[in-house]
């Protein structure tokens, strides 16, 4: 649902209303579909693809991320800091990757690094080196942050050519913090969509299954206005191991 910190009663029920059409659509088209599998693909009108519901999905939650004042965006990042802090797996990690967020329209994470490198944990944040691929470069400090040149996002990101170590190459990583765009109950994950995470997720697992290393703890952190009754997932889609917010 829409919490009440991220718009008003008329926007929330209109944007869970819009949530609801576009998944009962998926669902129905799904049905149909599978009702009718001899049918010609041009007479059945409804079908609705899981990429379509994501873009919808994603319509609608950036709307209300969008709406938030600076105050809002602050206390909840604040509070879904506090939340991940208590749990056991930031409390046991040696090493995590957390990604730098972006200036305006998502949760902050300034204070999840400066508590991280303060708590003497090693920190490997996010470099896009592709339109669909990253890979996770070792931060020595929120200074060293500060030096990065900024991406096409207005997000800090370290540069390939200064010898940081690399997450896939670290066993000690233990925890990833995932940003979203949408969550639900079931742990399941709307990314901005181009598979960064998820394409990252699969060539750790790849190196780590290589060599009998689990894969680390993925938790993803999100406000309240982000969490859905239900995200539509596919094949590719990881799904995480917990997911913290100020709800």
């Amino acid at each position: 649902g829409i919490s009440r910190a991220c718009s008003r009663t008329s926007e929330k029920d209109s944007a869970v209303q819009a949530l609801r059409v576009g998944l009962g659509l998926f669902f129905v088209a799904a049905f149909v579909s599978y009702s009718h599998p001899g049918k010609d693909s041009t007479s059945i009108r409804m079908t609705i693809s899981v990429k379509q519901v994501k873009q919808q999905l994603r319509k609608v939650v950036r709307t209300s991320l969008r709406k938030l004042s600076p105050e809002v965006l602050a206390k909840g990042s604040t509070d879904v800091a506090k939340r991940l802090f208590e749990t056991k797996a930031y409390r046991e990690s040696r090493a995590l990757c957390v990604f730098v967020s972006m200036p305006k329209g998502e949760i902050q994470t300034n204070l999840i690094l400066e508590r991280a490198f303060k708590d003497g944990k090693r920190c490997f944040v996010p470099r896009c080196t592709s339109k669909t691929e990253m890979v996770m470069l070792e931060a020595k400090s929120m200074e060293d942050i500060s030096t990065f040149p900024l991406s096409h996002w207005k997000i800090p990101e370290p540069k390939m050519d200064e010898g940081r170590a690399s997450a896939i190459d670290c066993k000690e990583i233990d925890l990833i913090v995932v940003p979203g765009v949408a969550f639900d109950n079931k742990n399941r994950r709307l990314g901005q969509g181009a598979g960064y995470y998820d394409r990252y997720f699969s060539k750790m697992k790849e190196a780590r299954d290589k060599v009998g290393v689990q894969m680390p703890t993925l938790i993803g952190i999100g406000l309240s206005c982000q969490l859905v009754n239900e995200v539509p997932v596919d094949e590719y889609d990881f799904v995480l191991d917990k997911i913290v917010s100020d709800a």
